[in-house]
Parts: structure tokens; sequence; C-alpha cells
């Protein structure tokens, strides 16, 4: 078994985002580093030391140490386990396991705060819909319209085509390299392309690497100077998660992360909404955005007939991105509705972020999502290189998963320009910037999308629970977010 132990900090990471979020309050922009967190959030190496020498002396392998000293990753017979957690663990069928009584950390680990992975029974979902099989010349609405109607040329005209940047995708399982390759060589783009390992080597699943492949495309599509790397988890599952993100923010190149994976909130257990809560607090922490589909069921993200959240898509440090159905104008852009699958609505477990403070009933009692909104109707999907029964070809796809790399590449794109063309420093996390905007000026750089519903939810003026507050006029939002 595998598992992931979160260690005690001196000073909470949530306290450094809350210190991150105070200087940009000010006009301040700073960041943390890992290093840094580890000197002032870790333990001491003595301590440290002594820690990782009793895990080896109880029988754990230690595979995997953040750069922070704040989270290991370790693995041992599930009898060792039960022994020095106090637990009882079943495993109902291979590689599938849950323990039956709350773990207890013994007192000579007391530098071990939790243990994540006892339960590997919770797994994420991709959040594309697949429209077509493998076809030999690509379908669906073309990329130079997205990019026209959706004001990117200005952007490449300028000069500026994520030169410099780095995007992370956050993904489970194997995919294939060479897709994605074909992709960009087809379509004149030129992104870099890495996998990065970190719990294992992931098995190829198509399914999962469909999704992979198309926010690794998507996202270079954007931005094609940018450098993308994947990081495929081996483990679907809440060890997995946290792993697969503590291994993006360790890496520390990227400031805008993809995931495009989600589950239903109300399943989310109380021990790894607080993990995760210190994760995604760590991001704002190290200045990077955390971009996530916002799912694909509507205002009933359970599929049960009831009204629930999406998994991540509505915690509040990070940016949900919702779905829209595009109607060109010949190469231009013509309208845009919400599109019924939408994932959004209100969380049952977050309080409204500060940066919310201005949204009026129903959405300023909890954290309401998503932000922002892109093109993700199947009806007007975009085509993916990728395999679909073992044959390679284009394939039209939608839903949320479409739409978040989009947003991704294009905050790789706000990254080049403030780096290279305003000398500024990183942006920061994206939601306190848009939400701060005057009414005028998110009538400059959005397109405000006003009719349609995801069930419960109906866009109109402003923010709403189907399409956020719209989605981009790229060139606009772009000047404005490299202007301080």
């Amino acid at each position: 078994m595998a598992a992931v132990l979160r260690l005690q900090e001196k000073v909470p990471v949530e306290t450094l985002a809350q210190n991150v979020r105070n200087a940009r309050a000010m006009g301040i922009s700073t960041h943390y580093e890992p290093e840094e967190i580890k000197k002032i959030s870790g333990p001491s190496q003595s301590d440290y030391d002594a820690l990782i020498a009793k895990l080896k002396g109880e029988g754990f392998k230690v595979t995997q140490e953040s750069p922070t000293h704040l989270w290991l990753s370790v693995q041992a017979d599930s009898s060792n386990f039960e022994r020095v957690f106090s637990t009882r663990i079943v495993s109902p069928r291979p590689g599938i396991h849950h323990n039956l009584d709350v773990a207890s950390v013994p007192s000579h680990l007391s530098l071990v705060a939790s243990v994540i992975g006892l339960d590997n029974t919770h797994k994420r979902h991709p959040l594309y819909h697949q429209m077509s099989g493998a076809m030999d010349a690509p379908g669906g609405v073309p990329q130079a319209t997205i990019k026209s109607a959706y004001g990117f040329n200005a952007i490449y005209a300028s000069g500026v085509t994520g030169k410099g940047q780095d995007i992370a995708i956050a993904t489970y399982d194997g995919f294939n390299i060479d897709d994605v390759k074909y992709f960009y060589t087809q379509a004149n783009l030129s992104p870099g392309i890495d996998e990065v390992d970190f719990n294992g080597k992931a098995d190829y699943v198509e399914g999962s690497a469909m999704e992979t492949q198309l926010d690794a495309e998507f996202s270079g599509m954007i931005a094609p100077g940018a450098n993308v790397h994947v990081f495929p988890s081996a483990a679907n599952s809440d060890a997995g998660e946290l792993q697969m993100f503590t291994a993006i923010l360790d890496d520390n190149r990227a400031k805008v992360v993809n995931y495009s994976w989600g589950a239903c909130e109300t399943n989310l257990t109380p021990a790894h909404a607080a993990e995760m809560d210190k994760v995604f607090a760590r991001a704002v922490a190290q200045g990077v955005n955390i971009v996530v589909a916002s799912g694909d069921s509507g205002s009933d993200s359970c599929g049960d007939g009831t009204n629930a959240a999406d998994w991540p898509a509505a915690h509040p440090d990070v940016v949900a991105v919702g779905g829209t159905t595009f109607t060109a104008n010949g190469d231009g852009y013509g309208s845009e509705a919400a599109w019924s699958g939408s994932g959004g609505g209100i969380s049952a477990l977050w309080a409204s972020p500060a940066y919310q403070a201005k949204l009026t009933a129903p959405y300023n009692t909890k954290r309401s999502y998503p932000d922002v909104a892109f093109n993700a109707d199947p009806s007007s999907g975009q085509a993916v290189y990728a395999h679909n029964q073992g044959t390679a070809g284009w394939i039209v796809i939608g839903g949320t998963s479409m739409a978040a790399p989009q947003w991704s590449g294009f905050l790789a794109l706000v990254g080049e320009s403030r780096a290279s063309v305003k000398n500024l420093a990183p942006l920061g996390f994206l939601n306190p910037h848009i939400y701060a905007l005057t009414d005028a000026q998110r009538a400059a750089v959005f397109h405000d999308v006003t009719s349609g519903s995801n069930g419960l939810y109906s866009a109109g003026p402003g923010f709403d629970a189907v399409t956020g507050l719209g989605s981009m006029q790229a060139d606009q939002l772009l000047a404005i977010l490299s202007s301080n």
C-alpha cells in the first residue's frame, strides 16, 4: 500500500496564502518558493531526519519527499499501516482497500499530522463528451475560428505566445505523447511537451488518455510558445490527487495548472477536504492558478436528481471554468448561451470567499462557481487528436474539460505578457483580480452570457452559477491583467 503523510506545520500554509492575499490588497505582488515554505512552516531538520529514521524502522519505504518537508509518500504492507496507525484495512478486490477505523498517530511519530491513502475507493472522472469516432480530418469548430472569435489573434500579432511559461496538466493514467505532438505539428504549433512521473508509471487507459491529450493539446493550442508538463497520477484516489498537486507544486515550474477531472462534492470526505484545503492554499501562496473544469452534469453534480456542487471546482482557491454554446459569425464571434451541462452552483462546504463579497443573493452565502466560461457544448465541439478504440484520428469532443485548458493557455499568455513585456511579477491567483473589476471593465473584457440554464441556475447579467462572469475577450482581458 501507498499513503501520504502530512507533517505538522510551524506556520500553517493557510497563513502564507493569507499573507499573499493581504499583500495583493495593498498592491504588492509577492509569493513564496517551496524552500521558503520549508523554512517558515516545515519542521527542523533534526526532527525531520528523526522522523524518516523512525518510519524506516517501522518498515516504511519513503518514496517521495516534498522540498517543503511537509508531505511524505510512503509504502509498506497493509499490516504495517494497521499496526502503526491502530486501524483495520480491508481489500474487497485487488487494488482496492479502505480502513474500517479512523487511523491514529502514535506518540513516537507525533510529527505526523495525518495519514492519507488508507481508503482508495474515491475516484475522479474526466469531464469531456466524445462526439465522433476517429476521423482523418479535423471536424467541429476550427481552431482559427476560436482564436479569432475570442480575441487571441491580436495577442499573437503582438508577439506574445506564452514563451517562457509552463503549464502543468494534472491528470490520471497514461497517455500517448505522440498523439499530442501530432496535434501540434498539424496545427503548426510548437509547445514543448513532456511527462513527469511521480508516484509510479501510470498505465495507459484510452478514455483517460483522451482527457489528458485534449488538456495538453488545447492549452498548447492557445499558448503555442509555452512548455506543457503532464503529471499523470498512477493512482486515481484521494492520495493520488494529493500526490499529484504536491508534485506539481514541488516541481515549481508551472504558474498554471489544468485539472479537467471532478467528482460529486457531497462524496468528499471531511479528512480529504481538509488536506486539499492546505494544498490549494499552498498554490495561492506560490502564486499558482489551478484551473478546473466545472463539471458536465449541470447543477446536479452527483447525477442523482439533487443539486450538488462539483469537486474541486467549488473550492474557493481554484479558478472554475464553466461552459457555453458557441455560435460563430463567419470566423468571428457570433453569440454564446449557457450550455445546459455546465457545472455550477453553490458549495455546501466552503464559505463565500472575500473576492465574491459583492455578489448578491443567492450567491453571497457560500462559495459560488464557476468563475468564468468558454465554449464547451458538444454541439459546438472542437477536434482533438487521440486514439479511439485503438485507432488514432481526429475526434470532436465537448465538455467543460474542453473549456478549462483554453483558459489555462490564456493564463500562460498573461504570464509572458507580464514577465517579458511589462516586467511585472507573476499574476498570482486570478479570481481576486477579475471579481474586483468594475462593471465597465467587465463589459470590456468579458462576453456576458445571459441566456440558458444548467438546471437549477440560469444565466443572466453579471455573475451567475452557470457561466460565472462570462467568457473572455482575450486581448482586452490580457491588457487589464498585464497593467499592474
